[in-house]
């Protein structure tokens, strides 16, 4: 049994890559800043033209979240209603779309989850208000979503975290229930990721592959695939399709 409270508290959230983008005062451009480029409809190519060093390294670090928001204001097509974020972990990626005005409910199941999101908003946002419209300190099996509330789902480096007999069941409520944006990115390179590869096997406890983005991407319309990257466009709720 995977032990979600624990595995993601801050001490080891803190050990990870995105606590270095932190630290430097911006999010990831490989797949943080990516996820969200996809739910407004600003393609990838448009993050190597402003930062042509992501094309060769895309954990590459840089810049700062001033000019991430500048870049996100100026190219945004789509304004989603309700976002979801699906494993929040440090925070970043919520608080930015909180900061771009959207409504966020954001879950998380890690113990330190609420500290982080302050830590975070003091390293990127210091003396802001900013909170997100909902905050869900919980497992996904346990948090008892209602999908139809949102227009966007977003899985940031998350998938791969949450074992398929928790995750597989939330996901035919999606089919059944969600009509929207649904994304999951984590570097494009990391594809596939097996069970324990590149981190232990409690942490990246489920296989992500060609295979399960072929169940997920099964009669709904895909935005985007490369590599880790999928984006669906799930605006007919269906019952078919599912993961196996």
């Amino acid at each position: 049994m995977v032990d979600y409270y624990n595995n993601y508290s801050s001490d080891v959230l803190m050990t990870y890559d995105g606590h270095k983008h932190l630290e430097h005062g911006c999010i990831k451009y490989g797949d943080a800043l990516a996820g969200i480029c996809y739910m407004l409809d600003i393609p990838y190519e448009k993050i190597t033209e402003r930062w042509p060093k992501v094309s060769k390294n895309e954990m590459w670090i840089g810049g700062n979240i001033s000019e991430q928001l500048e870049f996100l204001i100026a190219n945004r097509v789509r304004d989603p209603g309700h976002i979801l974020e699906i494993g929040a972990g440090r925070g970043e990626v919520t608080l930015l779309l909180t900061k771009l005005g959207y409504k966020v409910t954001t879950i998380d199941p890690g113990r330190d989850f609420k500290d982080l999101l302050k830590y975070t908003k003091n390293k990127l946002f210091p003396n802001q208000d900013i909170e997100p419209y909902k905050i869900i300190n919980n497992t996904l099996q346990d948090a008892m979503l209602d999908y139809n509330e949102f227009d966007t789902i977003l899985m940031v480096e998350s998938l791969e975290h949450i074992l398929a007999e928790h995750f597989d069941p939330e996901w035919q409520n999606i089919t059944q229930n969600f009509s929207g944006y649904f994304i999951v990115v984590n570097w494009r390179s990391y594809h596939p990721i097996a069970v324990g590869q590149y981190a232990p096997p409690d942490i990246h406890c489920r296989l992500t592959d060609d295979k399960l983005y072929d169940n997920m991407s099964y009669n709904h319309k895909v935005l985007v695939r490369a590599g880790s990257h999928l984006c669906l466009d799930m605006k007919t709720p269906s019952e078919e399709g599912g993961v196996s």
